[in-house]
């Protein structure tokens, strides 16, 4: 197992890659971090003790506030989205991870933010570790601490793409590049309501309920109960101002 562990380090610190290729080869390196965490728990028996494993289906709260500041969380399978709330209760995703990512950072540091949690965008499989030994297990085995760095770096990624969507860009516009990012079955995309969509561009579901409406007016998309069908792509990259060169 040792040797295979060594293996998979050696592929996920390859040399740097150009920057126009950066963001597909991190997201290939992150996909490496489950099966080199996996490898661990077999290669540690220590590591392998404190582990605990937490399955939550789409919806559902992986960690509050008060547990993303105790324990460090490792993605295995499905994507988490990250969110934060308002005094009036909007809800805002700040990022969506992908397996191989790992947060809770305030599990090795008394810096959290106490308006952030956890919740599962899909069927999702985690891997938790208690403060009391993340410190210890990330000084041991330095993947932890990579993998936490990489994400860090993934999350600052989309903050500043969501921040410049902001700043140039109207909800039309922003909800159709939206559209496009999620269609990810041959131009259906399921199991994604209003408010989900809503809480991705930080603003109300019955002004995304709206916006739909009039996209399906245009006959830019089929709306269904958690699903939408996108009919004109062409036109769709158009509003979102996304053209091939």
């Amino acid at each position: 197992m040792k040797s295979s562990l060594r293996e998979l380090q050696n592929n996920s610190f390859s040399a740097p890659a150009p920057v126009n290729t950066l963001a597909a080869s991190n997201n290939l390196r992150m996909a490496s971090v489950p099966q080199m965490i996996s490898a661990l728990r077999e290669d540690d028996p220590a590591f392998d003790k404190v582990i605990a494993t937490q399955r939550a289906e789409r919806g559902q709260q992986i960690a509050s506030p008060e547990a993303m500041a105790s324990r460090m969380y490792v993605l295995m399978s499905g994507k988490v989205n990250l969110l934060c709330t308002n005094n009036e209760g909007r809800r805002l995703v700040i990022a969506t991870l992908e397996p191989g990512a790992i947060f809770g950072e305030g599990a090795l540091s008394s810096m959290s933010d106490p308006n952030v949690f956890a919740e599962a965008a899909e069927d999702v499989v985690v891997w938790v570790i208690p403060s009391s030994e993340a410190r210890d297990m990330t000084m041991r085995h330095p993947i932890l601490g990579w993998g936490l760095l990489q994400t860090y770096g993934m999350r600052l990624m989309q903050v500043e793409n969501s921040l410049e969507d902001v700043a140039y860009k109207k909800l039309p516009e922003r909800l159709a590049s939206l559209l496009i990012d999620l269609d990810q079955d041959g131009g259906v995309i399921k199991g994604v309501s209003h408010q989900a969509l809503a809480d991705r561009l930080g603003t109300y579901r019955e002004t995304v309920s709206a916006i739909l409406r009039d996209f399906k007016r245009q006959g830019l998309v089929e709306l269904g109960y958690r699903r939408i069908r996108l009919i004109d792509h062409e036109t769709l990259r158009d509003v979102a101002g996304i053209w091939d060169w």
